[in-house]
């Protein structure tokens, strides 16, 4: 790398780590998630507010591609961190509830946003209509399962049964995304021919559970009484890996970094989450500010707002009707199933991840992408509203409330 672009890249993580610490501390004060503030500061950073010039001055181009890489770094140590919150039998008597909740909040919304891309967006589509169509669809569908478990977090809901639901639903309708995304993109490339090794991901999974699980047990418990240095060690490059490896498979590396987190020894757990946290705090921003500086809003016409309103109305109306009615459907509490769907109704980060890949690919344009951005953070910016309106608490999350007739 030249000396002038590491000079550049160290400046702008620095001004990205500041500018994501002072709006995520200002997105939290008025009761939003800190994530909230990360995504503005891109936005703000891009040709939105500081205008093309200016952005592509202070964020050189040649130098995005090496931030985009320390974003990458801390998403992946983050999905680490939620996978090692998740209680592993959690879920032995909820099976019912998460197969129920996670299709039903993925294909509702799925099938409404191909309906809307066909009769709403068709100026959009310069190719096939059939995978701009499913594209779409894929991009309404999503739940951000890292922001989810973010919020989740923050919240102290991790450990309730609304969080682990919610979690547990997430990460299939994660994986349902880029299994559909993977076949959208074989579509519109059909000589990439690398997706075939998705059918690896099972084998992986299996190999994770019943080899390297047992495998880090033990190394932990040789290690117990010395330092934890050496759990913290395989902690980061097992995380690193394990998402290298569901990269290549073609499923993103939020997956394997999360699988690894769910298998990971909970014998020194406090350490390895201090050192893990902190180089997430470090890394993490970096990927909003990537994606918020390729929003572009100024060429927004009178059009793009409707079509923006229609978007939005389709994504609420299907994540959150396909939730709250699944999870009624299953037995939940009525106040409960309204916490679920607005939990589900999170998009941020695995949404910006999609519609770069769309942008990137060609299969939507910047107007599209920026519109679909804001209808991401409006989504997940209404999260904490909703769970405040509803008084969702702990509490509420760890026993169903008999007062709340079913």
């Amino acid at each position: 790398m030249p000396s002038n672009q590491m000079v550049f890249l160290l400046v702008d993580l620095v001004l990205i780590a500041v500018a994501a610490r002072v709006l995520g501390r200002l997105a939290e004060r008025i009761g939003q998630p800190a994530v909230i503030g990360e995504i503005a500061a891109g936005i703000i950073a891009g040709p939105t507010i500081l205008g093309a010039q200016l952005s592509g001055v202070v964020f050189p181009h040649d130098v995005r591609s090496y931030l985009s890489a320390f974003a990458n770094v801390g998403v992946m140590i983050f999905m680490f961190l939620a996978g090692l919150e998740i209680d592993r039998g959690s879920f032995n008597g909820n099976r019912r509830a998460v197969a129920g909740i996670s299709l039903s909040a993925y294909f509702v919304p799925f099938v409404l946003g191909c309906g809307v891309a066909l009769a709403v967006l068709s100026r959009y589509h310069h190719g096939n209509r059939f995978t701009f169509a499913l594209f779409i669809g894929c991009a309404l569908a999503v739940t951000a399962f890292p922001v989810l478990a973010r919020i989740l977090i923050e919240r102290d809901l991790m450990g309730t049964r609304i969080g682990q639901l919610s979690m547990a639903s997430a990460a299939i309708d994660d994986v349902l995304a880029w299994i559909v995304l993977a076949f959208v993109i074989g579509l519109a490339r059909p000589d990439a021919g690398t997706q075939w090794r998705l059918v690896l991901f099972l084998p992986l999974v299996l190999a994770m559970w019943w080899l390297m699980r047992p495998l880090l047990t033990r190394v932990s418990r040789s290690t117990a009484s010395t330092s934890d240095n050496t759990m913290i060690f395989l902690a980061v490059c097992g995380a690193l890996i394990c998402g290298a490896a569901t990269e290549w498979i073609g499923l993103h590396l939020i997956f394997g970094a999360f699988l690894f987190g769910v298998i990971f020894p909970r014998t020194h757990r406090p350490v390895v989450e201090t050192g893990a946290r902190l180089l997430s705090s470090v890394f993490l921003p970096a990927f909003f500010v990537i994606a918020g500086l390729q929003v572009d809003l100024g060429s927004l016409d009178r059009a793009g707002v409707l079509e923006m309103l229609a978007i939005l109305s389709t994504a609420l109306i299907g994540k959150l009707g396909g939730t709250y009615l699944a999870a009624r459907a299953t037995g939940i509490e009525r106040r409960e199933a309204g916490a679920l769907a607005s939990l589900m109704n999170t998009r941020g980060l695995t949404e910006l991840i999609i519609l770069n890949i769309g942008l990137t690919t060609g299969l939507i344009g910047v107007q599209l992408y920026s519109i679909l951005v804001v209808m991401a953070l409006v989504t997940t910016a209404m999260t904490a509203p909703l769970l405040r309106l509803l008084e969702v608490t702990p509490e509420l999350g760890r026993l169903p409330n008999p007062a709340v007739p079913h």
